[in-house]
């Protein structure tokens, strides 16, 4: 009797142990312009980005294939280089490479989003990589730039001034227009219970209302505004937590910028050069219950393009990775370490 209960206990001791422990996971979500074809040499820049980075799981944005399979080509290098990856592309512009084997894919979000279910050390978890309708890039408008199609220009007065549009209502009625809240709604809707926890990381071409309230309405050309972008309060009301503003929840002290960078070409990567438009707009997203973030940082040149001249004015308290390589990319890409409880 006493040996059974002895052997009973050492089960559930067993058990707990298992149940105690921790997986981590690391991500990087990184938009490639148009594959690194925009500077000389991009697909080296990016391979030893990754090579330097080192993350687990890595999602694509901008992934074009013009001469064939760009993810793939990838993943040979970096084998080549000693760093074994999985593929996993499905469709659209999005693709991913990841330590862990990949199970299963779909094509999601109105073809935006491509959504992978990765096998973790026996577990399942998802991956999703999106890249959302660039049109209709309503945060422009606060800067006095139309951000539409086609008219990405000045707002002018009679006298040539810039003008910026003050009228929260009307900025976000014109960011519905583009498709990006479509896109993110078909992704959700399809969504099944069972797939959790999911990561959804990529360019999202929106800001967060997390960066846009009081403490920064008079920063970085926000005008005085405060701004509830739509996408991202639909993803938090959710149940999505954004991973960069969980850790770093002060926007004035971490604005975590990823446009626009600077990159190795000498060339100005700015859409709107009378204007600061740095923003926040790619994200490293999670769903589920038990998941913390352990670390979160920028990967790239520390330098922006502010009204059209390279700065890095109030990003000091930032963290970023593989800043002295050279950037492929005007965005930054964005890791994260995140913990799951099993």
């Amino acid at each position: 009797m006493k040996t059974k209960i002895s052997i009973i206990l050492l089960a559930l001791l067993l058990y707990n142990c298992q149940s105690n422990k921790e997986t981590k996971v690391s991500f990087m979500t990184f938009n490639i312009y148009q594959e690194g074809t925009k500077v000389e040499n991009g697909f080296t820049q990016i391979k030893n980005v990754i090579l330097n980075v080192k993350p687990d799981v890595v999602g694509f944005t901008e992934v074009k294939n013009y001469s064939g399979d760009w993810t793939s080509k990838m993943q040979k290098v970096l084998e080549e280089n000693g760093k074994k990856y999985y593929r996993g592309y499905v469709g659209g512009d999005t693709s991913i490479l990841s330590k862990y084997p990949i199970k299963d894919a779909v094509l999601t979000g109105k073809n935006s989003i491509s959504k992978f279910k990765i096998e973790v050390n026996t577990k399942e978890m998802y991956v999703a990589v999106a890249h959302l309708d660039y049109t209709q890039y309503a945060c422009y408008l606060p800067r006095g730039y139309y951000g539409g199609t086609p008219n990405w220009g000045e707002i002018t007065n009679e006298k040539g001034a810039l003008t910026p549009v003050k009228s929260v209502d009307s900025i976000l009625r014109f960011n519905l227009t583009s498709l990006r809240d479509e896109q993110l709604k078909d992704f959700v809707a399809n969504l099944k219970d069972e797939e959790k926890p999911l990561i959804l990381l990529g360019d999202f071409n929106e800001p967060s209302h997390l960066d846009w309230q009081k403490n920064t309405k008079n920063l970085y050309d926000h005008n005085g505004l405060i701004v509830n972008w739509q996408n991202s309060l639909y993803l938090k009301n959710k149940g999505f937590v954004d991973s960069y503003r969980e850790k770093y929840p002060n926007a004035v002290k971490n604005p975590g910028f990823t446009w626009p960078s600077e990159m190795s070409k000498d060339v100005s990567t700015s859409w709107a050069p009378k204007a600061d438009e740095r923003d926040r707009i790619d994200f490293i997203y999670y769903l589920g219950d038990a998941i913390s973030v352990e670390k979160t940082a920028m990967v790239g040149s520390k330098n922006y393009f502010v009204r059209n001249k390279k700065s890095s004015e109030n990003v000091e308290n930032d963290v970023f990775l593989a800043s002295d390589l050279p950037w492929p990319s005007d965005h930054k890409a964005v890791f994260a370490t995140l913990v799951f409880k099993n």
